[in-house]
Protein backbone atom coordinates (compact mmCIF):
# COMPACT_ATOMS: atom_id res chain seq x y z
CA UNK A 1 0.00 0.00 0.00
CA UNK A 2 2.95 2.58 0.97
CA UNK A 3 4.39 1.39 -2.20
CA UNK A 4 1.03 2.38 -4.18
CA UNK A 5 0.55 5.93 -2.81
CA UNK A 6 4.37 6.96 -3.29
CA UNK A 7 3.84 6.16 -6.87
CA UNK A 8 0.55 7.79 -7.13
CA UNK A 9 2.36 11.08 -5.14
CA UNK A 10 5.35 11.07 -7.95
CA UNK A 11 3.32 10.72 -10.88
CA UNK A 12 0.78 13.34 -9.66
CA UNK A 13 3.43 16.15 -9.06
CA UNK A 14 0.52 18.73 -7.77
CA UNK A 15 0.34 16.92 -4.84
CA UNK A 16 3.58 17.69 -3.12
CA UNK A 17 2.77 20.78 -2.22
CA UNK A 18 0.57 19.81 0.01
CA UNK A 19 2.17 16.67 0.89
CA UNK A 20 4.04 16.96 4.31
CA UNK A 21 7.72 16.66 4.74
CA UNK A 22 6.99 13.97 6.71
CA UNK A 23 4.24 11.88 4.41
CA UNK A 24 6.91 12.40 1.71
CA UNK A 25 9.67 11.12 4.18
CA UNK A 26 7.97 7.71 4.05
CA UNK A 27 7.87 7.03 0.28
CA UNK A 28 10.06 4.45 -0.63
CA UNK A 29 12.33 4.76 -4.35
CA UNK A 30 10.97 3.42 -7.85
CA UNK A 31 11.35 -0.23 -7.38
CA UNK A 32 14.14 0.26 -10.44
CA UNK A 33 16.56 2.59 -8.61
CA UNK A 34 19.35 0.34 -7.53
CA UNK A 35 20.84 2.21 -4.42
CA UNK A 36 22.42 -0.05 -1.69
CA UNK A 37 20.09 0.04 1.10
CA UNK A 38 22.18 -1.21 3.19
CA UNK A 39 19.93 -3.97 4.89
CA UNK A 40 21.49 -7.60 5.45
CA UNK A 41 19.36 -8.26 1.82
CA UNK A 42 19.80 -5.04 -0.10
CA UNK A 43 19.58 -4.60 -3.38
CA UNK A 44 22.70 -3.99 -4.13
CA UNK A 45 25.37 -6.17 -1.91
CA UNK A 46 28.89 -3.72 -1.52
CA UNK A 47 31.08 -7.06 -1.98
CA UNK A 48 30.01 -7.45 -5.47
CA UNK A 49 31.66 -4.18 -6.35
CA UNK A 50 34.56 -4.66 -8.94
CA UNK A 51 38.29 -3.53 -7.04
CA UNK A 52 40.65 -1.69 -9.33
CA UNK A 53 43.53 -0.23 -7.56
CA UNK A 54 43.89 1.88 -11.13
CA UNK A 55 47.02 4.04 -11.33
CA UNK A 56 48.74 6.14 -8.31
CA UNK A 57 48.44 9.71 -8.00
CA UNK A 58 51.86 11.48 -8.92
CA UNK A 59 54.54 11.63 -5.94
CA UNK A 60 54.44 14.56 -3.60
CA UNK A 61 50.92 15.15 -3.44
CA UNK A 62 48.57 14.04 -0.37
CA UNK A 63 46.75 10.77 -1.78
CA UNK A 64 45.09 7.81 -1.36
CA UNK A 65 46.88 4.53 -1.30
CA UNK A 66 45.62 1.24 -0.63
CA UNK A 67 46.39 -0.88 2.13
CA UNK A 68 47.79 -3.90 0.42
CA UNK A 69 48.23 -6.05 4.06
CA UNK A 70 45.10 -6.42 4.46
CA UNK A 71 43.72 -10.22 3.88
CA UNK A 72 39.72 -10.21 4.63
CA UNK A 73 37.68 -10.28 1.17
CA UNK A 74 34.58 -9.10 3.56
CA UNK A 75 33.11 -6.05 2.60
CA UNK A 76 33.79 -3.85 5.19
CA UNK A 77 31.35 -1.11 6.82
CA UNK A 78 33.06 1.43 8.90
CA UNK A 79 36.23 2.39 10.27
CA UNK A 80 37.16 3.88 13.75
CA UNK A 81 40.38 5.12 15.34
CA UNK A 82 41.38 6.06 19.05
CA UNK A 83 45.18 7.18 19.32
CA UNK A 84 47.29 4.35 17.55
CA UNK A 85 43.98 2.20 18.06
CA UNK A 86 42.10 1.45 14.53
CA UNK A 87 39.46 -1.12 13.78
CA UNK A 88 37.87 -2.01 10.87
CA UNK A 89 34.21 -3.79 11.16
CA UNK A 90 32.22 -5.47 8.31
CA UNK A 91 30.41 -8.64 6.96
CA UNK A 92 29.65 -11.64 8.16
CA UNK A 93 31.29 -11.08 11.99
CA UNK A 94 34.49 -9.23 10.76
CA UNK A 95 36.47 -6.97 13.04
CA UNK A 96 40.17 -6.26 12.04
CA UNK A 97 42.39 -4.29 14.39
CA UNK A 98 45.82 -2.18 13.00
CA UNK A 99 48.82 -3.94 14.18
CA UNK A 100 52.17 -3.11 13.46
CA UNK A 101 52.08 -3.17 9.85
CA UNK A 102 49.20 -5.37 9.01
CA UNK A 103 45.93 -6.10 10.11
CA UNK A 104 44.79 -9.05 12.69
CA UNK A 105 41.27 -10.30 13.25
CA UNK A 106 39.30 -9.69 16.76
CA UNK A 107 35.95 -11.82 16.75
CA UNK A 108 33.14 -11.00 18.85
CA UNK A 109 31.83 -13.85 21.23
CA UNK A 110 28.61 -14.38 22.58
CA UNK A 111 29.20 -16.59 25.48
CA UNK A 112 31.27 -19.17 23.71
CA UNK A 113 29.59 -18.74 20.15
CA UNK A 114 31.69 -16.45 17.76
CA UNK A 115 29.24 -13.52 16.10
CA UNK A 116 29.33 -14.36 12.37
CA UNK A 117 26.50 -11.26 11.40
CA UNK A 118 27.08 -8.32 9.63
CA UNK A 119 28.31 -5.38 11.67
CA UNK A 120 27.44 -2.00 9.95
CA UNK A 121 28.75 0.85 12.35
CA UNK A 122 31.34 1.23 14.83
CA UNK A 123 32.42 4.17 17.81
CA UNK A 124 35.32 4.73 20.52
CA UNK A 125 34.91 6.11 24.11
CA UNK A 126 38.05 6.45 25.85
CA UNK A 127 39.80 3.14 25.42
CA UNK A 128 36.74 1.30 24.80
CA UNK A 129 35.23 0.26 21.41
CA UNK A 130 31.53 -0.51 20.53
CA UNK A 131 30.31 -1.87 17.01
CA UNK A 132 26.34 -2.91 16.13
CA UNK A 133 25.20 -4.92 13.43
CA UNK A 134 22.24 -7.13 11.99
CA UNK A 135 19.42 -8.60 14.22
CA UNK A 136 20.19 -5.59 17.09
CA UNK A 137 23.89 -7.29 17.69
CA UNK A 138 25.53 -4.70 19.78
CA UNK A 139 29.40 -5.52 20.91
CA UNK A 140 32.00 -4.03 23.23
CA UNK A 141 35.80 -4.24 23.23
CA UNK A 142 37.69 -3.79 26.56
CA UNK A 143 40.65 -5.39 27.76
CA UNK A 144 41.32 -7.22 24.22
CA UNK A 145 37.88 -9.05 23.46
CA UNK A 146 34.58 -8.12 22.21
CA UNK A 147 31.62 -9.26 24.16
CA UNK A 148 27.56 -8.96 22.97
CA UNK A 149 26.02 -6.36 25.00
CA UNK A 150 22.07 -5.15 25.30
CA UNK A 151 20.83 -8.76 24.83
CA UNK A 152 17.79 -7.88 26.96
CA UNK A 153 16.42 -5.74 24.63
CA UNK A 154 15.12 -8.61 22.42
CA UNK A 155 15.93 -6.98 19.21
CA UNK A 156 15.32 -8.15 15.63
CA UNK A 157 15.65 -4.78 13.70
CA UNK A 158 19.77 -4.02 12.11
CA UNK A 159 21.53 -1.41 13.57
CA UNK A 160 23.59 0.31 11.46
CA UNK A 161 25.57 3.73 12.99
CA UNK A 162 26.23 4.39 16.81
CA UNK A 163 27.95 7.72 17.76
CA UNK A 164 28.70 8.96 21.08
CA UNK A 165 28.55 12.40 23.00
CA UNK A 166 31.72 14.34 24.89
CA UNK A 167 29.60 13.15 28.01
CA UNK A 168 30.38 9.46 26.92
CA UNK A 169 26.84 8.44 26.62
CA UNK A 170 25.95 5.98 23.83
CA UNK A 171 23.32 6.07 20.74
CA UNK A 172 22.52 3.52 17.80
CA UNK A 173 20.09 3.69 15.38
CA UNK A 174 18.33 1.13 13.14
CA UNK A 175 15.33 -0.30 11.06
CA UNK A 176 11.98 0.21 12.36
CA UNK A 177 12.51 3.81 14.35
CA UNK A 178 15.07 1.92 16.75
CA UNK A 179 16.85 4.41 18.61
CA UNK A 180 19.11 3.21 21.81
CA UNK A 181 21.23 4.84 24.39
CA UNK A 182 23.55 4.19 27.04
CA UNK A 183 24.35 6.55 29.73
CA UNK A 184 27.65 6.91 30.57
CA UNK A 185 27.91 3.92 33.08
CA UNK A 186 24.55 2.92 32.27
CA UNK A 187 22.76 -0.06 30.77
CA UNK A 188 21.24 0.18 27.29
CA UNK A 189 17.79 1.47 26.54
CA UNK A 190 15.22 2.71 23.53
CA UNK A 191 15.46 6.00 23.18
CA UNK A 192 12.15 8.35 23.55
CA UNK A 193 10.90 8.59 19.98
CA UNK A 194 8.14 10.64 18.58
CA UNK A 195 5.44 8.22 17.04
CA UNK A 196 6.10 10.02 13.57
CA UNK A 197 9.55 8.24 13.31
CA UNK A 198 8.04 4.47 14.38
CA UNK A 199 8.82 2.87 10.92
CA UNK A 200 11.66 5.28 9.80
CA UNK A 201 14.79 3.37 8.74
CA UNK A 202 18.05 5.34 10.23
CA UNK A 203 21.28 4.96 8.62
CA UNK A 204 23.60 7.62 10.39
CA UNK A 205 23.81 9.45 13.55
CA UNK A 206 25.85 12.24 14.58
CA UNK A 207 26.31 14.63 17.69
CA UNK A 208 25.46 17.90 16.73
CA UNK A 209 26.06 21.44 19.67
CA UNK A 210 24.72 21.23 23.22
CA UNK A 211 22.75 18.14 23.90
CA UNK A 212 21.56 17.99 20.22
CA UNK A 213 20.97 14.86 18.15
CA UNK A 214 20.63 13.89 14.17
CA UNK A 215 20.01 10.53 12.86
CA UNK A 216 18.71 10.07 8.93
CA UNK A 217 17.89 7.42 7.24
CA UNK A 218 16.22 5.58 3.87
CA UNK A 219 13.15 8.20 2.09
CA UNK A 220 14.57 11.12 3.42
CA UNK A 221 13.99 10.72 7.15
CA UNK A 222 15.82 13.74 9.07
CA UNK A 223 15.67 13.20 12.87
CA UNK A 224 16.53 15.63 15.74
CA UNK A 225 17.14 14.97 19.56
CA UNK A 226 16.50 17.54 21.76
CA UNK A 227 15.54 18.34 25.31
CA UNK A 228 15.67 14.16 25.57
CA UNK A 229 13.33 13.58 23.03
CA UNK A 230 13.59 12.58 19.33
CA UNK A 231 11.32 14.01 16.94
CA UNK A 232 11.22 14.88 12.90
CA UNK A 233 13.73 17.57 12.21
CA UNK A 234 11.91 21.48 11.86
CA UNK A 235 13.96 22.67 9.57
CA UNK A 236 12.31 22.33 5.56
CA UNK A 237 13.83 20.32 2.89
CA UNK A 238 13.19 20.68 -0.58
CA UNK A 239 10.68 17.71 -1.99
CA UNK A 240 13.77 17.68 -5.20
CA UNK A 241 16.82 17.52 -1.80
CA UNK A 242 15.06 14.33 -0.19
CA UNK A 243 16.45 10.67 -1.36
CA UNK A 244 18.23 7.75 0.58
CA UNK A 245 20.62 9.84 3.29
CA UNK A 246 23.21 7.35 4.34
CA UNK A 247 25.77 10.13 6.26
CA UNK A 248 25.40 12.74 8.53
CA UNK A 249 28.24 15.07 10.44
CA UNK A 250 28.60 18.31 11.92
CA UNK A 251 31.44 21.12 12.14
CA UNK A 252 31.62 23.99 13.21
CA UNK A 253 30.34 25.80 10.68
CA UNK A 254 26.94 23.71 9.94
CA UNK A 255 25.46 20.54 9.92
CA UNK A 256 25.56 17.85 6.63
CA UNK A 257 23.91 15.05 5.47
CA UNK A 258 24.50 13.21 2.31
CA UNK A 259 23.30 10.23 0.46
CA UNK A 260 21.74 8.89 -3.04
CA UNK A 261 22.53 10.60 -6.38
CA UNK A 262 25.29 13.09 -4.62
CA UNK A 263 22.97 14.63 -2.55
CA UNK A 264 24.82 16.67 0.16
CA UNK A 265 22.58 19.31 1.93
CA UNK A 266 23.70 21.60 4.76
CA UNK A 267 21.38 22.80 7.56
CA UNK A 268 20.43 26.57 7.88
CA UNK A 269 18.68 28.26 10.04
CA UNK A 270 15.37 28.23 7.63
CA UNK A 271 15.88 24.96 5.80
CA UNK A 272 18.23 22.31 4.34
CA UNK A 273 19.82 23.87 1.24
CA UNK A 274 22.19 21.54 -1.69
CA UNK A 275 25.54 22.15 -2.09
CA UNK A 276 26.84 21.74 -5.33
CA UNK A 277 29.36 18.65 -4.82
CA UNK A 278 31.95 17.39 -7.44
CA UNK A 279 31.04 13.99 -9.41
CA UNK A 280 32.62 11.77 -11.60
CA UNK A 281 31.50 12.90 -14.90
CA UNK A 282 28.81 11.33 -16.62
CA UNK A 283 28.44 8.67 -14.20
CA UNK A 284 25.92 8.29 -11.32
CA UNK A 285 27.48 8.74 -7.39
CA UNK A 286 25.54 7.62 -4.34
CA UNK A 287 27.31 9.36 -1.34
CA UNK A 288 27.46 7.01 1.50
CA UNK A 289 29.41 8.10 4.53
CA UNK A 290 30.87 11.14 5.54
CA UNK A 291 33.81 11.96 8.01
CA UNK A 292 35.33 15.46 9.42
CA UNK A 293 38.58 16.33 10.44
CA UNK A 294 38.73 20.10 12.06
CA UNK A 295 36.57 22.17 9.29
CA UNK A 296 37.11 19.99 6.49
CA UNK A 297 34.31 17.23 5.75
CA UNK A 298 35.46 14.22 3.53
CA UNK A 299 32.81 12.41 1.21
CA UNK A 300 33.18 8.91 0.06
CA UNK A 301 30.59 6.59 -1.91
CA UNK A 302 29.97 4.07 -5.24
CA UNK A 303 32.81 3.64 -7.85
CA UNK A 304 35.62 5.01 -5.61
CA UNK A 305 34.40 8.56 -4.82
CA UNK A 306 36.63 10.50 -2.54
CA UNK A 307 35.37 14.21 -2.41
CA UNK A 308 36.32 16.74 0.20
CA UNK A 309 34.97 20.14 1.18
CA UNK A 310 37.15 22.75 2.61
CA UNK A 311 35.96 24.44 5.27
CA UNK A 312 37.39 27.88 4.99
CA UNK A 313 37.36 28.15 1.07
CA UNK A 314 34.07 25.91 1.07
CA UNK A 315 35.25 24.86 -1.89
CA UNK A 316 35.12 20.55 -3.37
CA UNK A 317 38.07 18.77 -4.73
CA UNK A 318 37.99 15.26 -5.73
CA UNK A 319 40.40 12.99 -4.82
CA UNK A 320 41.76 10.07 -6.51
CA UNK A 321 40.73 7.42 -4.54
CA UNK A 322 42.55 4.86 -7.26
CA UNK A 323 39.78 2.28 -7.11
CA UNK A 324 36.44 1.84 -8.38
CA UNK A 325 35.51 -0.12 -5.45
CA UNK A 326 32.54 1.08 -3.16
CA UNK A 327 33.53 2.96 0.02
CA UNK A 328 31.10 2.55 2.66
CA UNK A 329 32.85 4.74 5.32
CA UNK A 330 35.31 7.31 5.55
CA UNK A 331 37.09 7.97 9.54
CA UNK A 332 37.20 11.26 11.24
CA UNK A 333 40.78 10.94 12.42
CA UNK A 334 44.44 11.49 11.26
CA UNK A 335 45.28 10.03 8.86
CA UNK A 336 42.14 9.43 7.37
CA UNK A 337 41.24 6.16 6.57
CA UNK A 338 38.31 4.82 4.01
CA UNK A 339 36.67 1.38 4.25
CA UNK A 340 34.64 -0.35 1.19
CA UNK A 341 33.71 -3.35 -1.23
CA UNK A 342 36.29 -6.79 -0.97
CA UNK A 343 37.89 -5.41 2.03
CA UNK A 344 39.31 -1.69 0.64
CA UNK A 345 41.16 -0.27 2.98
CA UNK A 346 42.65 3.05 1.83
CA UNK A 347 44.91 5.29 3.84
CA UNK A 348 45.09 9.91 2.77
CA UNK A 349 48.97 9.99 2.76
Amino acid sequence: MLRSLCRTFRRCASLLAVVSPLALAACLPDPEITVPDFKPSGIVDLSTSKLDLGTQPDAGRLRWLPDQSVRSGQTLRAIVTSGSQVFAIGHQGTILRRSGTGWVSEPAVDGTKTISGNFYGAVSVGSDFYAVGEAGVIVKRSVDKWLQEGKDLGLASSLFAITATSSGDLYAVGDTGVILHKPMGGAWVKDSVDPALSTADFRAISTATGDELFAVGLGGVIARRSAGKWSPDSVSVDAADRGNFYGVVSTSDALFVAGEYSRFLRRDSDKWRRETALAQSGQTVHFLSLGVSGRDVTVVGSLGSILRRDGASKAWTVEDSGTTATLSAVSSSQPLYAVGAQGTVLVRQ
